[in-house]
């Protein structure tokens, strides 16, 4: 369901302007950002008085944000307005805290509840129909934010976890951040990510978001990092595969920094997405070939620089297949499967990050060769199995047939 129409006030006593930033960019352009993502045509905006030039300089100065606006300087204006409004709306204040996802979840909730006008997630966003408009804007408890402000809900929708927050008086906006990038966790990391990457990783992240550092540098600098890491381990000695292991761990933590600044800043991107992976992919493709030189170097495995290469042609072919079996997720959604819950169970346990510990803890204890071993057999293993399930679920002709 398409919502054509956001309709958001910048009035009211909140202790927070709608200027004052929230990981990194004002509270206003947050809001603006969650009804683009949504697919909304047109904002109209209330502000307070005196407000709206301050706001649209601002505003202006973010290239991001595209959606036409309409600016409103009275709550008299706004009910004039409202009957010319012959859709369903959004109905928000820039002090809510949320994720787009949230949005689609109430819209979701209106579509398979056709008797409701209203959905609401408590002091929460509304979507309301056109004939409910009026009423709704005039609901003081709703455009004051005097309602029950300060509830936190976190609910699970879909495929992921959502975040809802109104800002309070009471309200610490560096640890609403905190929790924020709690609730941005993703559902393919391992258990080193969990544990151990993203806890080092969250607190780099919240250093660099008052900062006008991009997901896309932090991408390249992991990159850096991975690629230096990798020319350590042609070394060959002891000292030359620790250095390796841990510039190839700092890289895995970075790769996790640049996903969490482009989600809390709004800054996501197809681009990004494609850099990052690709990236990724090169980074791992010079580690393996790195480390069977260096497992050579040692006298471990006479055949170690094959070795490497296979593990490294095995990367290259699963690499289509992983992009392929991630962008067809959605309809093994729908099908449901066997094959199609392996296949995400799969992907998301041998395309996470975990490895990069498992090559420290080798490189440390002198195994690199035992790793070189299993991985160049494994890495095979796995995409075969993959382009199995992929055919048995029918995704290669799904992909073809979309085209």
């Amino acid at each position: 369901m398409i919502v054509t129409n956001a309709f958001l006030t910048t009035s009211g006593e909140s202790a927070f302007q709608p200027l004052h930033s929230f990981g990194g960019i004002s509270l206003i352009e947050r809001a603006l950002l969650n009804v683009q993502r949504v697919g909304v045509k047109t904002c109209f905006v209330l502000a307070g008085p005196g407000q709206s030039k301050h706001l649209q300089g601002a505003i202006e100065r973010n290239p991001q944000i595209t959606v036409p606006i309409v600016w409103f300087g009275k709550e008299s204006e706004v009910r004039e307005h409202c009957g010319d409004v012959q859709s369903d709306s959004y109905v928000l204040s820039y002090d809510m805290i949320f994720r787009p996802a949230l949005l689609e979840e109430i819209a979701r909730q209106e579509e398979q509840c056709t008797s409701a006008d209203v959905q609401r997630l408590e002091d929460g966003p509304v979507l309301v129909s056109s004939n409910r408009l009026s009423s709704v804007l005039e609901d003081e408890a709703f455009t004051t934010g005097s309602g029950d402000k300060g509830t936190r809900a976190s609910t699970a929708f879909g495929h992921g976890r959502e975040f809802y927050h109104r800002l309070g008086p009471g309200d610490i906006l560096w640890k609403l951040e905190k929790e924020f990038l709690l609730a941005l966790e993703n559902p393919r990391d391992g258990i080193v990510d969990h544990y151990f990457n993203r806890k080092i990783s969250r607190f780099v992240t919240r250093q660099i978001l008052s900062t006008q550092v991009t997901p896309n540098q932090v991408t390249v600098l992991a990159f850096t990092t991975g690629m230096l890491g990798a020319g350590c381990f042609l070394l060959g000695h002891y000292t030359g595969t620790v250095a390796g292991a841990i510039l190839l761990q700092i890289s895995t933590i970075l790769d996790c920094v640049d996903g969490e600044i482009a989600r809390v800043k709004m800054l996501e991107t197809d681009f990004g997405e494609w850099l990052d992976v690709t990236l990724d992919t090169l980074v791992h493709i010079a580690v393996f070939l790195c480390v069977g030189v260096a497992v050579w170097k040692q006298d471990a495995i006479t055949a170690a620089p094959l070795l490497g290469g296979i593990l490294a042609l095995g990367a290259v072919i699963a690499f289509p297949l992983v992009t392929l079996a991630e962008r067809t997720e959605e309809q093994g959604w729908r099908r449901a499967g066997w094959e199609d819950a392996l296949l995400e169970k799969l992907v998301a346990g041998l395309t996470s990050r975990d490895y990069s510990l498992l090559v420290l803890l080798c490189a440390v204890f002198g195994t690199l060769a035992w790793f070189l071993l299993a991985a160049a057999v494994g890495a095979h293993v796995f995409w075969v199995v993959l382009a199995f399930l992929l055919w048995k679920a029918g995704r290669f002709t799904k992909l073809f047939c979309s085209r």
